[in-house]
């Protein structure tokens, strides 16, 4: 074949099956599992090379001796082994669940398995790693040797008076999970769940340490929690695919793109929550004066090169793999590719060491004279006793849920410009819905109120009914799943699943069936409060700032499966006749108002002891605080039944005029057929003419019949159209 001839049939293949043609004439990269011992061990050596330097300073700072060679070096190496396990975990999670291609049959290809089975047992290297780690800090903390603390008997020690130690605990317990359970299937739709779970082994992390204790803590952990999971995904990421490109799998061009949308989202992340993490605990002229800072610099400096080095991807690599190849230039644009990806990632294993190595380096000393209680347990101070001025004039931008209200509004707003780009209609009222839901978020936990609520019950109350049931009412009649639908554009028949695609999964399957059944839904939106604070765990959850997160995000979530479908104006798995959804939601208020009254008639306060060890400057009557905050419950129930009937009566008044339009279509087809019987069947009973109303009434019946059949086939194009966003309110 000529050279023109295999150009010409080379600018005709796809770019993904440009590089598999080529893949298989230059051969595979082999098994990227050297590359993935080189970049944990790598981690683990520049942690423990650069915490050797500064340990003796920083034992002396603690006021223990040196544990020995064995603990000084096996802990940050243990620990980088570890982390790199669990970015490669989270990033083969993250391939397998969106950058696989499920099969017909709901299972994973070959390549998605390998991706997910990568990352079960990158998973179980985590478990482990972590497990090492308990007896290892210990010996750190206590300075015993090693082979004293790997006895079973000093493991509950570790526990019980090592905050590291217990954090590790759960790491492995949750790893350990995320590894079982995907041994257990290779089903696609499980896979964002595993990725979730591996997501989740690394929250522990971000509560312990130097961001977990001292003045403005909420901003280190928050700060340090957002650093900690967008790292993991922009490191793991670019793990999987790099053993995607070794394993040849298809689509690479695809995932690519997509990779790096998300390592540029994340960079920009890392770069903000970094800064604001250091910010905290030392100025900037102590960057370049300190053990500590000139380590934070060196960091710095290497997220810079790795930022570099994803611009020269997007400028240079990645319109190379999408460009036709020819025999000759086959080899030319891949090795670039994975060149630069390989140095990316031994810089990354180089970073995880500098950032690892913190740990180990004591900051700048901190005063705490002037730090009160309430500052140290919380990471922020209230004066002056709860008051609508103290909300509205104390402003504290919460970095969880105040970036999430923020992200929310903004991928919301990108559809609904997209929608008008193409001059589809979408209602203003949604995109105000939506707006007034993320505002409220922003101003329950970064006005005063998010403030006040830590410190006290009553306004924790008002921001638990806030988040419960207002903020999710709002967002469900903003009609986002609907509108996604609309925005995003389809894979097509042979395209890589996208956004889209991934939605349709997430509101039609089984779970997402039976979360939304209105029993199921009535009974998690209700028992969650008795659960939570007619027990001991509300006592249990108050005083940590990883039981805070938990309730906030389990008041949203339980609010808006209820709320979804109680309304019901949005695209979701089953949806009620309006009928059962005011039947629904007066049950759950009910149950709500008995909440509140069983808060007002208890007598011992929830979480004494927590309350009183913030000794704020102003006088608290707990049980005062709690019964108000049971009058709250009581009294702001009805406020979400007010929205939501509104909501009710206005589908029940459009469904009305639906069946009033049908009935007028069908009369001017049929002159009013129906009409002149029903006038003729009353006048022949006027007469007496029995008979009439005998045949009028036969008739009818079988005229219902052909109406029926005509009704249901008008309720399926209706349907269809639903489907499509064309929902009743």
């Amino acid at each position: 074949m000529s050279d023109a001839a295999v150009a010409t049939e080379s600018a005709t293949d796809s770019p993904d099956e440009n590089f598999q043609s080529s893949a298989r004439s230059t051969g595979r990269l082999g098994s990227p599992v050297a590359l993935y011992a080189i970049a944990a061990v790598m981690a683990g050596l520049v942690a423990a090379v650069i915490g050797d330097a500064f340990l003796g300073q920083s034992l002396a700072a603690l006021g223990i001796p040196d544990p020995g060679p064995v603990t000084s070096w096996g802990v940050p190496l243990v620990r980088g082994t570890g982390t790199v396990l669990a970015c490669l975990g989270v990033g083969s999670f993250l391939m397998s669940a969106f950058g696989a291609q499920p099969r017909k049959d709901g299972y994973l290809d070959l390549d998605g398995f390998r991706a997910s089975r990568t990352g079960t047992w990158a998973m179980a290297g985590w478990a482990v790693c972590a497990l090492l780690l308990v007896p290892l800090y210990l010996s750190d903390a206590s300075s015993q040797p090693l082979q004293d603390t790997l006895q079973p008997s000093m493991w509950g020690v570790a526990i019980a008076q090592v905050s590291t130690a217990k954090a590790m605990v759960w790491i492995a317990g949750i790893a350990a999970a995320a590894t079982v359970l995907s041994l257990l299937t290779r089903r696609w739709i499980w896979q964002p769940v595993f990725f979730v779970i591996a997501v989740a082994s690394l929250i522990p992390v971000a509560l312990e340490g130097h961001s977990a204790s001292g003045g403005n803590h909420d901003y280190g952990v928050n700060s340090l929690l957002w650093h900690i999971i967008l790292s993991a995904v922009w490191i793991g990421g670019l793990m999987a695919l790099v053993a995607h490109a070794a394993r040849r799998g298809p689509f690479l061009v695809e995932i690519t793109r997509r990779y790096s949308v998300v390592a540029l989202f994340s960079i920009v992340g890392i770069a903000l929550s970094g800064l604001i993490n250091a910010g905290i605990r030392l100025s900037f002229a102590e960057w370049f004066t300190t053990d500590y800072g000139r380590v934070i610099v060196a960091k710095a400096v290497l997220t810079l090169i790795l930022a570099a080095i994803g611009f020269a991807h997007r400028r240079t690599t990645i319109p190379k793999l999408g460009a036709p190849v020819t025999g000759a230039t086959v080899a030319w644009w891949r090795r670039p590719f994975v060149r630069l990806a390989l140095v990316e990632i031994f810089v990354m294993a180089a970073t995880v060491g500098v950032a690892l190595s913190l740990t180990r380096i004591p900051p700048p000393a901190e005063v705490f004279a002037d730090i009160t209680p309430a500052e140290l347990i919380m990471g922020f101070d209230v004066s002056e006793p709860f008051s609508l001025a103290a909300v509205l004039i104390n402003w504290r931008f919460d970095l969880v849920f105040g970036t999430i209200a923020l992200l929310l509004q903004g991928v919301y707003m990108w559809a609904w410009i997209t929608l008008r780009r193409r001059n589809v209609e979408w209602k203003t009222s949604r995109l105000v819905w939506w707006t007034l839901g993320n505002l409220l978020l922003i101003f329950v936990t970064c006005s005063g109120l998010g403030m006040y609520s830590m410190a006290m019950f009553a306004p924790h109350m008002l921001q638990h009914m806030a988040l419960t049931m207002l903020i999710p009412v709002f967002w469900v009649l903003g009609g986002p799943m609907t509108l996604l639908l609309r925005a995003l554009r389809p894979a097509g028949r042979d395209g890589l699943q996208g956004p889209r695609e991934w939605l349709v999964v997430f509101i039609n399957n089984p779970v997402s069936r039976f979360l939304t059944n209105p029993i199921v839904a009535s009974f998690q939106f209700v028992v969650g409060f008795y659960a939570l604070y007619l027990s001991d765990l509300y006592s249990d959850l108050a005083s940590e700032h990883a039981g805070h997160l938990f309730m906030m995000v389990h008041f949203l979530i339980s609010g808006y499966l209820f709320y979804w479908v109680v309304i019901g104006v949005d695209a979701a798995p089953r949806q009620l006749s309006p009928f059962m959804k005011l039947l629904m939601t007066l049950a759950s208020m009910a149950f709500h108002a008995w909440f509140g009254i069983a808060m007002m008639q208890m007598a011992q306060p929830l979480a004494e002891s927590y309350y009183l060890s913030l000794q704020l400057p102003f006088d608290v009557d707990l049980m005062e605080q709690q019964h108000t905050g049971g009058a709250i419950a009581w009294g702001l129930s009805e406020l979400p039944l007010l929205v939501v009937s509104t909501a009710h009566a206005v589908q029940w008044l459009r469904q009305d005029r639906k069946e009033a339009a049908r009935y007028d279509r069908k009369a001017d087809r049929d002159n009013e057929a129906d009409l002149d019987a029903y006038n003729a069947m009353l006048s022949g009973l006027g007469e007496g003419r029995d008979a009439a109303a005998e045949a009028y009434y036969r008739t009818e019946y079988r005229g219902d019949e052909v109406q029926g059949y005509v009704h249901s086939e008008k309720t399926k194009r209706d349907a269809k159209r639903g489907h499509r966003g064309e929902s009743d309110v």
